[in-house]
């Protein structure tokens, strides 16, 4: 019986977690989807292209370009 009750505890302890991850799972969505949408807003009312210009200072930075 104590392995049944070990294996219970255990069952609980996992399903806990797991809704835990799917908590956090869920809240990164939230935030990656906000932050997709301020670049988007960037790029239409600002006309400024976050994921270009990232895009542009990394590749510049991996080649061993002088940093500011």
């Amino acid at each position: 019986m104590e392995n049944n009750s070990s294996s219970q505890s255990k069952l609980k302890g996992l399903e806990k977690k797991v809704k835990e991850l799917e908590a956090l799972l869920g809240r990164k969505q939230i935030k990656i989807e906000y932050l997709e949408t301020m670049m988007e807003v960037a790029k239409e009312e600002l006309d400024i292209d976050i994921k270009k210009n990232f895009d542009t200072s990394q590749s510049k930075n991996s080649k061993g370009g002088k940093q500011k």
